[in-house]
């Protein structure tokens, strides 16, 4: 498991670079309800991009986990592969795609 606290980077997926970039960190929600951390992806040098929504990390005693997160970058290379997976065309023009993703970005 390789984990980072940078807020952007690259990962390698099947040949092809992709840069990664933190969009939103976890953040509370009405009703005691969380949001988790939210990625954007890009094929470099292509403008479509795709927003991946890992859910929010808890902690072994069932509180949220609110320390500014590590992004694990096998993750990221899961995120990106289920995203092509489900439909995202990373060289097609477009909206941003939105996907959620559990805690292993599948």
């Amino acid at each position: 498991m390789e984990q980072t606290r940078e807020t952007s980077g690259t990962v390698e997926v099947d040949g092809d670079t992709y840069e990664w970039e933190i969009r939103r960190q976890p953040r509370p929600l009405p009703g005691g309800k969380w949001d988790g951390m939210g990625l954007s992806l890009r094929l470099k040098g292509f403008p479509r991009e795709a927003v991946v929504l890992f859910p929010m990390p808890m902690r072994p005693n069932g509180r949220p986990d609110m320390e500014k997160q590590r992004v694990d970058l096998d993750s990221v290379r899961n995120a990106v592969a289920a995203a092509i997976e489900a439909g995202w065309n990373p060289t097609s023009r477009g909206k941003a795609m939105v996907f959620d993703v559990d805690a292993d970005g599948r």
